[in-house]
């Protein structure tokens, strides 16, 4: 049985579950505790859904599929701290170390960041043996004297709120008049023409594009939750091809939304996301992408299926075994 780990809000998981098993699935929301029951012991471990009356144990688990277990209603946390903040750090803390475990025995499916973590320094380093990269900056205290002119865009590291219903978007600043006492990173505005993701699984890749002109500022995130553009699967050269698996060959990842800017037909770098969201680029399954990421957990779900089989037959510890 497949164990996604997710939130009920996480739409991609709606869509690819449709393409697996849904008698050979358990589906945990870790934003919603009270639809579940778990025991976790020294000789094995236990999740049911208490809704559907599935359970998943050490005897029926065959792949751990991480996909996005997180809280989109978020808790104003008192300056002593509070029992649902408390509940919360604790599930979280469960949960990721049972994903550490799984994948520290081969059964994690896909997805295997917390192995091999690449944040947005190391990724930009290694971006730059790969493909082409615009100048950037993580500096706080003082101004760096190449920001003093050009054009620059601000980001952000993470994904953390910074007020009730705020979230940090790029947008273009004077780095002059950013606040020193915190830290920032910026990056060299690209005038490119489009923007391209590319959606790796497993070796293979699914290219989607959008003009640049389709979005109403620097971030296109904000612009899809705003009003959705459409993106038309696109091709990649054999160059890009090979860039692109030469990134993932040298960070680890078998999995991961890349974000980039074509400019004058080059690819420029920005960010890869590690289990992004992709479904919204083929929601119906037009082009197949849906059934292309089914399919890579489907297969390695058999391979661990099949390595299991043949460790028991040997004799050997069964591998899902706490």
């Amino acid at each position: 049985m497949i164990f996604i780990s997710t939130c009920s809000q996480d739409s991609t998981t709606d869509i690819v579950v449709k393409e697996l098993d849904a008698n050979d699935v358990l589906r945990f929301n870790i934003d919603k505790p009270d639809d579940f029951a778990w025991d976790f012991h020294s000789r094995g471990f236990r999740v049911a859904d208490k809704t559907s009356g599935k359970e998943i144990s050490e005897k029926t688990l065959t792949s751990f599929y991480l996909r996005k277990p997180m809280y989109f209603d978020l808790i104003d946390v008192p300056k002593y701290g509070c029992v649902e903040n408390w509940r919360r750090e604790e599930t979280d803390e469960l949960f990721n170390d049972f994903f550490r475990e799984c994948q520290s025995r081969g059964l994690t499916t896909l997805v295997r960041s917390q192995n091999n973590k690449y944040g947005k320094l190391r990724q930009l380093l290694a971006a730059q043996r790969h493909f082409r990269v615009a100048p950037w900056h993580f500096f706080h205290g003082e101004l760096p004297d190449e920001l003093k002119n050009g054009r620059w865009v601000v980001k952000s590291m993470t994904q953390t709120p910074i007020g009730q219903g705020k979230v940090f978007f790029v947008k273009e600043v004077d780095p002059r008049a950013l606040d020193l006492n915190y830290p920032w990173f910026v990056q060299e505005r690209i005038e490119g023409e489009e923007e391209v993701t590319v959606v790796y699984i497993a070796g293979k890749t699914y290219a989607a594009n959008a003009p640049r002109t389709s979005f109403g500022g620097e971030d296109s995130r904000k612009s899809l939750m705003e009003k959705p553009t459409a993106w038309p699967r696109c091709e990649l050269s054999p160059a890009e091809e090979r860039a692109i698996k030469g990134f993932m060959d040298e960070t680890g990842y078998r999995f991961g939304r890349f974000d980039f800017i074509r400019k004058d037909g080059e690819l420029w770098f920005l960010e890869l996301n590690p289990n992004g969201q992709w479904a919204w680029l083929d929601e119906k399954n037009e082009h197949g992408l849906v059934s292309m990421v089914a399919d890579a957990v489907k297969r390695e779900d058999a391979a661990h299926r099949a390595r299991q089989k043949a460790e028991s037959r040997s004799g050997l510890v069964p591998s899902v075994e706490l």
